[in-house]
């Protein structure tokens, strides 16, 4: 037995217009070569740091609601960055960059191609001059993955003692939803 089946049959109905259906793959496969050759380095260090920021969202998101089966909701990154507090937590400093992050990671899933630009990310560059502010970024790419382990830092869950410091250091913090461009 075949894995699939009737597949003999369908290649029999297509016979008749092989050089067409021929014409056709080369063209799809030209697109396919065309986007294959955009610079993969550039998507994979945005996809890189996504992951990551996700990974240390999805702890915080469990500790902070008690949760113990956040995975099971079958949540997207965009759901789970909108359910980040936005005022009392230091995740609230952090939320607006990883909300920023989804939507440059959403750019990259619809073009390859896609150039990010500073404007595009307000938010990371926001928290970058607190929290990296030694530091000049003169690429957006750069920007964003000095972000992440800041961000991951605001998502880390403390032991309960550092977790009341921060509530009340972070008291009057409120963030807002940045916009899209």
């Amino acid at each position: 037995m075949r894995d699939i089946e009737g597949i003999d049959e369908a290649m029999e109905v297509l016979k008749p217009q092989w050089s067409e259906i021929e014409a056709d793959f080369a063209q799809q496969n030209e697109r396919y070569l065309a986007m294959a050759k955009t610079d993969h380095l550039t998507v994979g260090r945005v996809l890189r740091a996504h992951l990551i920021v996700e990974n240390f969202m999805n702890s915080f998101l469990a500790d902070f609601f008690e949760f113990e089966e956040l995975d099971s909701l079958r949540l997207t990154f965009a759901q789970k960055a909108k359910m980040l507090p936005s005022r009392n937590s230091s995740a609230a400093f952090v939320r607006p960059g990883i909300i920023q992050l989804n939507a440059v990671r959403n750019k990259y899933a619809h073009r390859l191609d896609h150039t990010v630009e500073f404007p595009a990310i307000a938010s990371i560059m926001d928290v970058l001059s607190v929290s990296r502010s030694s530091i000049g970024f003169s690429d957006p790419i750069d920007a964003i993955e000095a972000f992440a382990p800041v961000a991951c830092a605001f998502l880390g869950v403390p032991p309960k003692h550092i977790q009341d410091l921060f509530i009340e250091a972070f008291s009057n913090v409120h963030s807002m939803t940045p916009l899209e461009e």
